[in-house]
Order: structure tokens, then sequence, then C-alpha cells
């Protein structure tokens, strides 16, 4: 852990900068101007020393940049204004600080994100306070020690801490060891290790827009560290194909789900990855690692003392028993390949320098609190020796082929001082030549900034999600807190009481009462705070709380009771007012059924209008048809009329002609009966006789024969598809039935019979 000197000018700093990154206006490094100006004005008119400018980085902002990173920003930082150059030599470019530097002295912040800042400061301290180890602490030295552990959640020691060896005792009259007495200095880093985490989960449940500030303070945080340390532009857009990740064993174990706390963060940094291009990868041996984990998990899940002697499995036991045997087909499912462990013999390379490095490494690993873990860590070292190419330099990440992840940031350390120990004394590579080279070996913050500098998304999900994973793995429940809870309710009340707070213990707010309590330190666990903390696992866990609900519920009785009138009158005067509105509603509701009765009447009227004109149309159709069927009766009539006009006509004129020839044949005979009286005598009375019985007799046929064809002729030629009646018309009277029953059909179709009618009645009538 760093010391910052001014913790809220460093938070409003990352928070401009994060507003920066976000706007993405003035490029990736210039965002970086003003949050190095401060510095660059402190040195303004100095010589530009890259060690003095790394420890006033991290004096001010509390980041370590590397003095090879610093120099390697020199023309950046000159690009910006902030240095100028002052002679070339043969190493390279003298620098100065520029006499103005470019920016102003406070942080560009609107006034809502430094009361933002102001809040969380003043929380934080007030939630320190009522731990009796910080009552008299300053407020300037908690939020430096705050701002501390936000920037660099992962070296928090209380996520490192070894658990201690206190293991529920089967009865009262069980012996325990005395722990040895605890550091007080290490306490206090711890208890502030845990406060720290502890607030930063509840203001992301109480206050989100504030925690989302302060995330975006560790983003900024990660995004400043990339900017400062990796050399490759943030415009090189070359793929990360031919990259592999090899991720170490509790980075696989978020991966997979079996770290709960790390899960979500664990499935962000595979799809980063992914996403990238880069191809994750991990070694034979951790599989094997993480095998053992599981196992170790699931077998203390079984055992008969899971309940009391291990609390913090991380994972429910059918996760661990579908991992058991099968992490290597689980990471290839979700995309990390295994590879195997390189076989390169290194001692026929350079044995001393095996040696020396096998020594360091062991010398560093000395504190790690579990052998077989040193031995995985050790084993990865070696590997990742094996893979890299010692003797074709190589500066980038990218082009590097294989780079370790770790969340053990001592780890990543170790891992690339071996590698620059094997350049220097086995590739007889020179120091300068040998800190060009890019790193075996890095941090999963530091990667999530190599990533993010080459996509350019500044969204800060990945700071996010490893931020509150640090914390929730803090604040996690402890075995030896659990157990030593349990041993001294044991002593002091008794195995029922003490199997009891135990049960109470299973339950998960129960769990995080007891670590709120105790404030994850086994030696706050004593006899004078015992009432406080089993009541406080009683309230959290839900038994104590019904009854605390109901007392309250009585107290509040009474209130209630006196406030029943006022209430009652609230009611009333409510009610009123929704009569009124509920009339109101009424009122409007007539009107619109009223409009709606008008529209009604109005469509019935216009109904029966269309069935008035409707009626119109089949009266005038009717009238049509009557007056066509009037006009063909007429037309007939007339035709006939016509017809029999004229047989009635040829018929008289025949009979006339046979007259006049009868009456010649009697003027004939009394002609002979002056010349021959007896002959006269004779012929007239022959012509008498034969007149007076044969002629109508003999002579009627033909005349109505000629007549009727005269009839049938005048018929045809005036309506040639009249049929002819059968009935023969009577010529002597000049009257035919067919005429008269036409006329009847027309007197019972109406009297107007038309001009075609009235015309056959004057011809009949002629």
């Amino acid at each position: 852990m760093s010391s910052i000197t001014k913790p809220k000018r460093a938070l409003l700093a990352y928070c401009a900068l994060a507003d920066r990154i976000h706007q993405s206006n003035a490029g990736m490094f210039g965002a970086l101007v003003p949050f190095f100006a401060p510095i660059c004005r402190e040195f303004a008119g100095r010589m530009f020393d890259a060690a003095a400018f790394s420890n006033a980085v991290a004096s001010l902002y509390g980041m370590r940049i590397p003095r090879l990173a610093v120099l390697g920003m020199a023309e950046q930082l000159e690009g910006q204004g902030l240095l100028v150059p002052v002679v070339g030599k043969a190493r390279g470019t003298v620098y100065q600080y520029a006499a103005v530097s470019v920016g102003e002295d406070a942080p560009e912040v609107p006034g809502v994100t430094e009361r933002e800042i102001d809040s969380v400061l003043h929380q934080f301290v007030e939630s320190c306070r009522a731990d009796p180890l910080f009552t008299d602490e300053t407020e300037q030295r908690l939020q430096e020690e705050f701002l501390d552990r936000l920037l660099n959640a992962e070296s928090m020691r209380l996520l490192a801490r070894k658990e201690a060896s206190v293991a529920a005792k089967a009865s009262s009259k069980t012996l325990a060891l005395r722990r040895a007495e605890s550091d007080p200095k290490e306490q206090r880093g711890l208890r502030l290790d845990f406060h720290a985490a502890q607030f930063l989960v509840d203001l992301r449940d109480s206050q989100p827009t504030l925690f989302d500030r302060v995330s975006d303070i560790a983003f900024a945080s990660m995004a400043a560290e990339a900017l400062a340390c990796f050399s490759e532009p943030a415009v090189d857009k070359k793929d990360l194909g031919g990259l592999e990740i090899y991720l170490d064993s509790p980075l696989l174990l978020d991966v997979l789900g079996v770290n709960v706390d790390y899960s979500v963060y664990g499935t962000e940094l595979l799809a980063m990855v992914s996403s990238s291009g880069a191809q994750p990868a991990v070694f034979d041996d951790c599989i094997v690692e993480a095998e053992s984990v599981v196992s170790g998990q699931l077998a203390s899940l079984r055992s008969g003392n899971s309940r009391i002697g291990y609390f913090g499995a991380s994972a429910k036991p059918h996760v661990l028993s579908a991992l058991k045997g099968n992490i290597g087909s689980r990471a290839a499912a979700v995309g990390i390949s295994v590879k195997q462990d390189p076989q390169l013999d290194l001692m026929r390379r350079s044995k001393n320098t095996v040696g020396d490095i096998q020594a360091e490494l062991s010398r560093r690993m000395a504190h790690w609190p579990n052998d077989e873990a040193r031995t995985h860590d050790e084993r990865s070292v070696w590997a990742l020796l094996r893979i890299r190419d010692a003797n074709t330099l190589c500066t980038r990440i990218c082009d590097s082929k294989a780079v370790f992840i770790t969340r053990n940031t001592a780890l990543a350390q170790a891992a690339n001082d071996a590698w620059r120990t094997w350049l220097t004394a086995a590739a007889k590579q020179s120091v300068n030549a040998a800190n060009r080279w890019a790193p075996v070996a890095l941090s999963d913050k530091q990667l999530a900034g190599y990533l993010w500098l080459r996509s350019g998304e500044g969204n800060g999900q990945m700071s996010r999600a490893r931020l509150l994973a640090h914390c929730s793995a803090a604040i996690r429940p402890r075995p030896d807190v659990k157990a030593r809870a349990y041993n001294l309710v044991l002593d002091l009340h008794g195995k029922a009481e003490a199997d009891h707070v135990a049960a109470l213990l299973e339950d998960r707010e129960g769990e995080r009462a007891l670590m709120r309590a105790t404030r994850a330190d086994p030696e706050d666990v004593t006899p004078e705070r015992l009432p406080y903390i089993i009541e406080q696992v009683k309230l959290a866990a839900g038994e104590f709380a019904a009854a605390v609900a109901r007392e309250e519920a009585e107290q509040k009785l009474i209130a209630q009771k006196e406030e029943g009138e006022q209430q009652l009158t609230a009611l009333q005067v409510a009610h009123e007012e929704q009569l009124a509105r509920i009339a109101s509603d009424n009122a409007k509701a007539q009107k619109e059924n009223a409009k709606g009765v008008e529209k009604l009447h109005a469509e019935l009227a216009q109904r029966d209008h269309e069935s008035t004109q409707l009626e119109g149309r089949v009266d005038a159709l009717s009238q049509q048809l009557l007056s066509r069927e009037r006009s063909d009766l007429a037309e007939q009539l007339h035709a006939l009329s016509q017809g029999l006009a004229a047989g009635v006509g040829v018929f008289k004129r025949v009979r006339w002609l046979l007259v006049f020839l009868f009456s010649s044949v009697a003027a004939l005979a009394t002609a002979l009966g002056v010349e021959w009286p007896f002959f006269g005598q004779v012929a007239s009375f022959a012509v008498t006789a034969f007149g007076f019985w044969f002629v109508p007799e003999a002579l009627g046929r033909p005349t109505r024969w000629v007549a009727m064809r005269e009839t049938r002729t005048s018929v045809h030629r005036i309506h040639p598809r009249l049929a002819m009646p059968k009935d023969i018309p009577d010529f002597n009277s000049g009257t035919w039935s067919a005429i008269d029953t036409l006329k009847q059909k027309l007197d019972g179709l109406g009297s107007d019979t038309g001009p075609v009618a009235r015309t056959a009645a004057v011809h009949f009538s002629q």
C-alpha cells in the first residue's frame, strides 16, 4: 500500500480523467495531460527526472509507474507541451519541464461530482468512527487509507490473510490452545480493509449513483496505468489471434464459478479476452491444482463437521460434484484450451541461472500460506520461461505469443523478475535490453487495462466487476471467526445454545451480520461483546426479528389509534371528493349518452330515408314494368285491331263484289226474258232460287277465308312476333273475342293504355 498526500484532490482528478476518457475527444493520451499537469507544474523549469516524476505520481495519485515507462512517455509529454527538449545527447534527448504548464490548478470536474466525493469520504469516515480502534484517527488519514484500498483493492491484506487454526470444540471441556497476540499494526490494516470493502458493498446496495462514481475512479486508475505503462499505441489494431493468455488457477476457478465472489468478474474477464481475439489457455499443472481445490472443498462440505469446521465454501456441493474430474472438459467448453506443460530442459542451458532463479522464487514465496500452491506457482513461472523465446527481442505484448495472467501481483512481479534474470544471465542480454522486453506475466488489472487500451472501449464494466469481486471476497464469512463465536457460546451457555447459534450462522444474513459485528476479526469475539454479536446475528437471521417486529407493532398500535380519527376524517373528505368526482363523471357520461342517442336517432332517420328511397326505386321499377306490360298489350291490341279492320274491309268488299255479280246475272236473266219470255221466266226463277238458297252458304266460307288471310297479313306486318289467336273474328259484326280479352287486361292494368291503344280503339270503332 502507498501513501497519498491529498486524497480528495486525487479522487477529483480520477473523476475528471474518467469523464475525459468516456468523452474521448482529445485522444487517449491527451486525456492524461490534465492528470499529469499538476506534477509538471510543480517541477516547472527543472530538468526532467523519470524517477522523481514516478515518485510524484505515486505520492499524488497512489499509482506507481516504472521508470522506463516514464521515459517512454517523455516524447508524448513533449507533444502535449508539458516537456521541452533541451539538447540531444548520444544516448537520447534531454528534456526539461515547461516553464508554463498546461491546465489549471484544480481538476475540471462538475460541482455535483465534488459533492459526491465529499459525501463518499464523509460516509466512510463515519463508518470507521463506529469502530473503537479508529475513534481517534484523523479524517485525513482515513481518507488516504480509503483511496489507497479503492485504487489497489487486490492488495488488501484481508484477501490473503491466512485463516487462524480455530476449530469448533466438541464440548465445553475440550481444551483449546491460546492464540498468539496479533500485531496491532496488522490488526489495524485488516480492520481498514474490512471497513473499506464493506462500505463499498453497502454503497452499491444503498446508493448506486455514488457507487457508479466510485467505480469510475477505479476504471480511471486502470486506464491511467495502462496509458502510462504500455508503450504500444492505442491506435494499434493488430489482431491478438497469435497471443495465448495463460490463466492462473484462481482465475480459472473464477470463470468456472467455483469462487462465487469472483464468478461475475471471471465471466467479464473471459469475454474481454475472447473479444480481443487472443486465445485463453491454461497449463496442465493449472488443471491439476484446480482439481485439488475442488476435491478439497467438496470433501470438506461432505464431512460431518462441514457445518462448523468449514464455513467458507465458495460453491454449492452439486456444482463442485459436477466439476470434480471434469475441470479440463469444462474449461474447453467455455473456450479455454488446455496446453501441455513445456518440457524444455533449462538446466542444460544455464544451470547456475536456474539455481539463482529457483532460490529467488523460494525466498519470495516463503510466506505463501499453502505449500501446494507455492509449488504450482513455481511450475507456472518455469513453464513461461520455457515458452518464451529469449533470442529475438520482443518489446510488445501482442508479439510475445504467450503471457501469464494472475490476481497475485507478487507472483506476476516474481515471474517478470525471473524472466529478466534469465535474459541477463542465460541469454547474455544487457540490463537495459532486458528491461525493454515484454513481460511474461501481468496482473489481471494490467491485462484489463491493456485490452481496454487496444479496444478503446471505456465502459468500465471490468473495473466495476473486479472491484466488487475483491470487496465481496474481503468480507466473506470466515471459518475462524465463526468457530471462535461458536466456541465462546459453548463455553458460556452450553452446547444447546451453541448449536442454536451454529444453525443461525448457516443463514447467509446471519453470516454477514457476524462479519459486520466482529469486523472479520476473531479477536473481536470477546465475552463482553458476545451478547451484542449474538443479538445482531439473531436479528439478521430472522428468529429474533419477529419478536422485535411484534413489540414495535404494539407500540405503534396506540399511535395508530390516535391517528385513526384523523385518518377517518381524511377518508371522509376523500370520500366526498370522490363522490363529487363520480357525480361529475356521471354528468359527463349522461352528456355523452345523450350525444350517443342523438347520433342513433340521426342514424335511424338516415336509414328511414334510405328505406323510403329504396321503396321509391322499387315503385318506379314496378311502374316501369307495368308500363312496359301495358305498352306490350297495347301493341298487341293495336295489331289485332288493325288486322280485324283490314279483314272486315276485305270481307265487305268481297260481299259487295258477289252482290254485284249476282245482280248482273239477275239483270241478264231479265234481259233474256224480253226476247224469250219463257226462257227469261225460267232463268229468273233459277237465279232467284239459287240466290235465296245456295249463295249464303256457298259464298260465305271463301269470303271469311279471304278476310282471315288479310287479317293475318296485317297483324304480322304490324307485330311480327305476335302469335295469332285461335278463335276466328266475326267479320259480319266486326268483333273479335281476342280483342275483348286484351281490352279487359288493359282495363285491369290501368286506364292509361297509351297512344297505341287509343289508336287501336279508334280504328276498331271505324
